[in-house]
């Protein structure tokens, strides 16, 4: 019997999953993703990306605070502190190379 376990670098939700309306510097937020996952722990960063119907929109670095996996519910819940809001240009420049293969 196997048990799957995926490993993150990036922080990437929908709205649905905890993407905040208005992403603020220093603030903290909580989110939900259906699986078991790991993050990295502060103090290393994860890159914080919008999920927009399968397109991810990289818009700044996090830290993860918090880290739930219920392995019953295989599901990952958590909470995350926005450090770094990209500005438009480097999120273009992070858009156009770091989708993730389909």
């Amino acid at each position: 019997m196997a048990a799957e376990l995926i490993l993150n670098d990036t922080l990437q939700i929908t709205y649905a999953q905890g993407f905040p309306k208005d992403l603020e510097l220093n603030k903290e937020y909580s989110f939900e993703k259906e699986k078991r996952r790991l993050y990295r722990l502060p103090p290393v960063r994860v890159f914080l990306a919008h999920n927009v119907d399968g397109v991810w929109d990289y818009r700044g670095e996090a830290l993860i605070t918090e880290m739930t996996i219920n392995s019953t519910e295989n599901k990952t819940t958590g909470n995350f502190k926005v450090v770094k809001i990209y500005s438009e240009e480097h999120r273009k420049v992070m858009n156009a190379n770091m989708q993730p293969a389909v």
